[in-house]
């Protein structure tokens, strides 16, 4: 069971708060800049703030550490951003016109991190957990949260829909989405959600693992800085949501292969058909798999159905059994040479949500020679990895839903 704690959250006020938090997934860092140049109100200013006075002396990553407490505290003082009275746990839901998603935010222990209580399924990066240690050790601030899911819970639930049947403390929308947030910080409440928590027999990462590590390692090195630690500072915790498993949404990452060296499409195809049925299809504008070990393959203005032979997926285990483990084992590696995915600058990932024409397109002008469309993995695939203690491969999963940062901050 995850322990869990509420907090004071700073968020942004009803009046400021569509302009005040953004998606940072894929954002470069000048469309970072255009956006803090033409909104002020931009939680940009906490991560990538205009450093404006050219006498400022010291080194640049000071100043801009200096600068991100100066427009946090003005945000504070301006009414921008608020601090609620009393420790809280939140309500979030998202909805577009499909789909209503909705979740639990609140704080959870970094033991259950490092103890593997909330299981994992992804490798972290030693230099980005560095950097965003360095960031949450200098400005304090844990606005983006990790997202945790579980199996559905009945008393979590009904607890949910009591909730969001009264009035939301926060609402807007924003590119076509519909956030909405309610506090919960009555101490029966509290009382209730804990002992629901403690009814969940497993959790997991689905989302945000380098941030779950990097609050984990800050949170030791300030234990062992504090003498007089009891393990409820805030320091023990991080930002998170529990979202059950009915309520994600996961995308495939669909790959972009640069070239296929000295290969002609022929040679390409018939070295494929050793272990993979294959079709081509006609009047299929973009195609998506609809199944387990099919693939699309485009390339030279055609479409291709792919099906792997069961020779290749049977008997495997949890992880060299997933389709994107076929892809590299029996395609990318022995026949296009790309043996490390994480490095290699052939290779490139296109998270589901993407438009495929869009990748299309870029085959078709030059920029890459071959698509390859996947099936997503399902929800209970990431649990068979995450509870056999194993990782999955590269971008394997685009989980739904991205958080706005800057919605519901989290001070250490």
């Amino acid at each position: 069971m995850p322990k869990i704690k509420p907090f004071r959250g700073i968020r942004p006020s009803q009046e400021y708060v569509d302009r005040v938090v953004l998606s940072v997934e894929n954002l470069s860092l000048s469309e970072a800049k255009k956006i803090r140049s033409s909104n002020p109100y931009s939680y940009l200013n906490m991560l990538v703030p205009k450093l404006g006075n050219s006498f400022l002396r010291g080194a640049k990553q000071e100043i801009t550490y200096k600068k991100i407490h100066e427009n946090f505290e003005d945000f504070i003082e301006r009414g921008i951003l608020v601090q609620d009275d009393r420790p809280a746990i939140y309500i979030y839901q998202v909805a577009d016109e499909h789909f209503i998603q909705t979740g639990i935010w609140t704080s959870t222990s970094i033991d259950d991190y490092l103890s593997n209580t909330i299981k994992k399924h992804e490798l972290t990066r030693a230099d980005r957990e560095k950097a965003l240690i360095d960031y949450l050790q200098e400005t304090g601030m844990d606005a983006n949260p990790v997202l945790i899911t579980y199996l559905p819970q009945s008393q979590i639930q009904a607890i949910i829909s009591n909730v969001i049947a009264t009035k939301s403390d926060l609402h807007f929308v924003l590119d076509r989405l519909t956030h909405q947030l309610w506090k919960v910080d009555q101490p029966d409440q509290l009382a209730a959600l804990s002992k629901a928590f403690e009814a969940i027999p497993a959790s997991y990462i689905a989302d945000g693992h380098h941030r779950a590590a990097a609050a984990s390692v800050l949170g030791i090195q300030r234990r062992k800085l504090n003498l007089k630690h009891t393990g409820n500072e805030s320091y023990n915790f991080f930002n998170s949501v529990y979202m059950s498993t009915d309520q994600l949404r996961i995308f495939e990452f669909n790959r972009l292969v640069k070239d296929i060296g000295s290969l002609s499409v022929d040679q390409l195809i018939r070295q494929l058909s050793v272990h993979f049925e294959i079709e081509r299809l006609y009047g299929f504008a973009a195609f998506k798999p609809q199944q387990l070990h099919e693939f699309g393959m485009y390339v030279d203005h055609c479409w291709y159905r792919l099906r792997a032979k069961p020779d290749i997926y049977e008997q495997k285990d949890v992880v060299d059994g997933l389709d994107v483990s076929l892809l590299q084992d029996y395609i990318l590696s022995p026949i296009l040479q790309i043996t490390d995915p994480r490095t290699d600058s052939r290779l490139t990932f296109v998270g589901g949500m993407v438009p495929t024409q869009t990748s299309i397109e870029q085959v078709d002008q030059g920029d890459n020679t071959l698509l390859f469309t996947l099936f997503p993995i399902a929800i209970e695939q990431l649990i068979q990895v995450a509870d056999a203690g194993e990782v999955m491969p590269p971008k394997s999963t685009w989980v739904v839903p991205k958080f706005q940062v800057g919605l519901v901050i989290h001070s250490l």
